[in-house]
């Protein structure tokens, strides 16, 4: 009878330890915007595992939101998200500094030019709502190239994007390099060119508050740990591509 006493106890304050932890555990609402390989929209991706990753033994627990870069913005801006990618590091609009900071962490991508016809790549006589990238993103790419606002067309996937390319609704698409090759390998468009238009470095974003700079302090010291090299080096190898060229979509050629 003793030992089935002290049985029930040693169960029960093991059931009570995890309970305690589990109630402990910080529970971080994320919101990020598609950008395969490093994000999919079916909720995996290089930077999710990091993530998921770093929150091991560490009482974190990430709640992934799969949505456009615009709606996270809005979201972490609102307080309802605590964490927000990707983000161009150090070079958003002044405007989202003002509500918004990023961890000290960032990858190098190469933001390029896509599109049937190499002569639209001369960014100057490209025509008004031409070219394409992904909602939230058209008032920082406008900075990057020095060309209007009222150039780009902003829409909510990447796969619209390339569909439109391919459909002549567009003159040329402007985004993250991988992520479209990527696309447009899936979908098997062919002839399609690209031209790097610069690198940008991605990262993930808190909201500027105590709260917001307390979790960029606690992510820092865990993301500082991880073997950046070897987690990315899928992504990373890839992007050593030429600055232009054609997009390969035979099945021979990785991502």
């Amino acid at each position: 009878m003793n030992t089935l006493i002290r049985l029930f106890l040693v169960v029960t304050l093991c059931c009570f330890f995890t309970l305690s932890q589990l109630s402990d555990a910080k529970e971080i609402e994320v919101g990020l915007e598609p950008f395969p390989p490093l994000v999919n929209e079916d909720g995996s991706g290089l930077v999710i595992d990091m993530l998921n990753t770093i929150s091991t033994n560490n009482n974190l627990y990430f709640n992934f939101h799969i949505m456009t870069y615009g709606r996270a913005k809005r979201e972490l801006e609102s307080k309802r998200l605590q964490l927000i990618g990707l983000t161009p590091y150090q070079l958003e609009t002044q405007q989202f500094y003002e509500y918004a900071t990023e961890l000290n962490w960032h990858i190098n991508t190469y933001v390029d030019f896509f599109s049937l016809n190499k002569s639209f790549f001369d960014i100057d006589e490209l025509p008004d709502g031409s070219i394409g990238t992904l909602i939230g993103n058209a008032d920082f790419f406008s900075e990057i190239i020095d060309v209007p606002a009222i150039k780009f067309v902003e829409v909510s996937s990447i796969e619209q994007l390339v569909k439109m390319l391919a459909l002549g609704r567009l003159n040329v698409i402007l985004f993250e390099r991988v992520s479209i090759m990527s696309t447009i390998k899936k979908l098997a468009v062919e002839n399609i060119y690209y031209k790097n238009m610069g690198i940008v470095p991605a990262s993930l974003a808190v909201a500027n508050t105590q709260q917001g700079i307390k979790l960029k302090t606690q992510l820092d010291k865990l993301l500082i740990q991880l073997d950046h090299q070897q987690h990315f080096s899928r992504f990373i190898n890839y992007t050593a591509k030429d600055d232009d060229g054609k997009v390969t979509i035979d099945n021979n050629s990785s991502l």
